[in-house]
């Protein structure tokens, strides 16, 4: 019994968990988890006291959860819609607060509809719509910007024209001419080789490999951190007075054998005359 509650902390500590990310809606952290195991690395996730979802791993994979996350441009930014905007406005309506508010759910719901795209990593659309004063004839049409940040491992330079497209039929009097697209491509990181033995990657096996190592070192520690716990506890028992027992008996023994043709019961007489 005292042996295993000296081992509890020490297997405690050889599967400990580190808090990558708190405070996260679900669909964020099932994005996380997904991203993890594709790349060899369990993630697991818990529900806090706020609703909110938190996403751990291994101590030891600490370091290649967050580059990885990092890469994949995770967790995703929960984007806002029209419908929130304008639940949360007050009774009495002000029309610029309102087209400031329009604007900006509008370019919320085309990074969330652009993001959708596969391999897109992350989508920031700005739209420049200038205010429409009754007074002038001639107004200046309105102009977006678009930036994708994505896998380079996807080819988008052919969704060029479908993408201005879906932006300026989103927004009125935008013409796709008006809008600029800036692509940015980004390495992804390798996945790990598949049961074929491919040869995909060189990211993920180190990190297997090094969390294999701590781990043996880890149990070498707690091994020898018990040895010598129970070693204390025996000393500190009583070994002395266990010793001092064992000789005692020995003594008798001893004795015996140091007169092998003496035997018991004719000790005390004298030879025969």
């Amino acid at each position: 019994m005292r042996l295993a509650l000296i081992m509890l902390p020490f297997l405690f500590l050889i599967g400990c968990k580190s808090s990558l990310f708190e405070g996260l809606e679900e669909d964020q952290a099932n994005q996380i988890i997904a991203v993890l195991s594709q790349h060899g690395i369990e993630g697991v996730k818990d529900r806090s006291a706020d609703k909110k979802w938190n996403v751990s791993v291994d101590v030891d994979d600490v370091v290649s959860a967050t580059e990885i996350t990092r890469e994949y441009a995770l967790p995703r930014d929960n984007h806002a819609n029209l419908g929130d905007l304008f639940s949360r406005q007050g009774l009495i309506s002000n029309p610029d607060e309102d087209r400031v508010r329009y604007v900006y759910g509008l370019t919320q719901e085309l990074s969330e509809t652009l993001e959708k795209i596969d391999g897109v990593l992350v989508a920031r659309v700005h739209i420049v719509q200038p205010e429409r004063d009754p007074l002038m004839r001639q107004v200046a049409p309105p102009s977006a910007s678009v930036m994708l940040r994505y896998r380079s491992d996807y080819n988008l330079e052919y969704m060029r024209d479908k993408i201005r497209n879906l932006v300026a039929g989103s927004v009125e009097g935008l013409t796709p001419d008006r809008v600029s697209l800036t692509f940015i491509p980004v390495t992804p990181v390798a996945e790990p080789a598949d049961a074929k033995g491919d040869a995909r990657t060189h990211f993920a096996m180190p990190a297997v490999e090094t969390r294999h190592d701590t781990t043996l070192m880890l149990i070498v520690v707690a091994v020898m951190a018990i040895l010598l716990i129970v070693s204390a506890w025996v000393w500190k028992s009583g070994i002395r007075s266990f010793a001092r027992a064992f000789y005692r008996r020995r003594k008798p023994t001893t004795a015996t054998e140091a007169h092998p043709d003496e035997k018991p019961g004719n000790s005390g007489q004298g030879d025969a005359p």
